[in-house]
């Protein structure tokens, strides 16, 4: 629906929750033009991937964070300042409820983590597979980053923190321990693997992934 608060434009928006695991959620969003203050110190990290259309946040010092398709968007708890839809924007957000702002900075800032800054460059080794990853962000429980990995299998045994990712390139099979369940997952999916998770990776076709954690 409209934005009652918008100041520039006529905003309207609609959004799409998908699914909730202890205190983290993640959903689908999609804003027309338009722009509104959000005076409010967010109570939530919030991160996100833009599928489609351009925007910019604005901190309350006046510093704007332009993004557009491919980037990812973190706002940290604490966060507050300005939205400004340039052009219609649709994107899937990780939402992450923790106690405390961590963040020091003053004032706190939104962070763009521009596409060309998703590829990974840590090389490593998973049985049957050759990975690479980076972490992009890491402030007090959240951490958020990209991977890939080489065709190939691979086990996961006992998760040990909750994963939220989105495929950005790549098709992969995860199956559970006892085979019941399998799903196929190809770009442009969101996936959650729980803590405690316990399966098999298959990668058919090298895949590269936007990942969320938090402690």
């Amino acid at each position: 629906g409209p934005r009652s608060n918008a100041d520039v434009g006529s905003p309207h928006d609609a959004t799409l929750p998908l699914t909730e695991v202890g205190s983290a959620s993640a959903g689908s969003w999609w804003c027309a033009e338009g722009g509104w203050p959000s005076p409010a110190q967010r109570t939530t990290t919030e991160v996100f991937f833009v599928f489609a259309g351009h925007g910019c946040l604005t901190d309350l010092d006046g510093q704007r964070h332009y993004f557009g398709p491919g980037d990812t968007v973190i706002l940290p708890k604490g966060w507050s300042g300005r939205w400004d839809v340039l052009e219609s924007i649709h994107k899937v957000w990780f939402v992450l409820d923790h106690p405390r702002v961590e963040e020091t900075a003053t004032p706190i800032r939104a962070q763009v983590v521009y596409h060309a800054m998703l590829t990974p460059h840590d090389r490593g080794a998973t049985t049957g597979c050759s990975t690479a990853s980076r972490t992009l962000y890491h402030v007090g429980p959240t951490q958020v980053g990209s991977w890939t990995c080489t065709p190939g299998s691979f086990p996961v045994d006992d998760l040990q923190k909750t994963e939220w990712l989105h495929v950005l390139e790549g098709v992969f099979t995860l199956t559970s321990a006892d085979g019941s369940q399998a799903q196929t997952c190809v770009p442009g999916d969101t996936v959650v693997l729980p803590r405690g998770w316990t399966g098999r990776w298959d990668v058919h076709e090298p895949v590269k992934k936007l990942w969320v954690i938090s402690d």
